[in-house]
């Protein structure tokens, strides 16, 4: 074997797709619902009595410091997925030099949908935020 068979079997530049990032800002639009969903839930967790009992006062520092940190998470989290993830979903969706196929689009579109549904049954319909807090 020559030193030309070394390297032939390795993927080229060519044949390893690349993130670019009109793709990754694509997939953060589209998975922002979920981002949302999990803060929520961190701070659901963190509300629990169980939780709260059973590491004593170490939970109520913790309780002081994480509760303003959830609520500007929550606030950041929202405001992203409601205000600005969609506007620039169709800004790359609009744009042929950044569009993706298709299917991938699709794909987000069907992942933020299901992403709100969830926020609509486990959020909004049993009125978790007002048990937040």
């Amino acid at each position: 074997m020559g030193p030309r068979m070394i390297g032939m079997n390795r993927p080229t530049a060519a044949d390893v797709p690349r993130l670019s990032a009109p793709l990754a800002l694509g997939w953060l639009c589209a998975l922002s619902p979920f981002g949302v969903l999990f803060v929520i839930g961190t701070a659901w967790l963190h509300q629990q009595q169980g939780w709260l009992t059973a590491f004593g006062t170490f939970a109520d520092g913790y309780r002081v410091v994480m509760l303003p940190v959830l609520h500007v998470g929550w606030s950041l989290s929202m405001m992203f997925a409601v205000y600005v993830a969609g506007p620039l979903w169709l800004l790359l969706v609009s744009r042929r030099r950044w569009r993706r196929s298709w299917n991938v689009h699709a794909m987000q579109l069907i992942t933020c949908g299901a992403g709100w549904v969830l926020i609509w049954v486990l959020i909004i319909r049993s009125d978790l935020l007002s048990k937040l807090g």
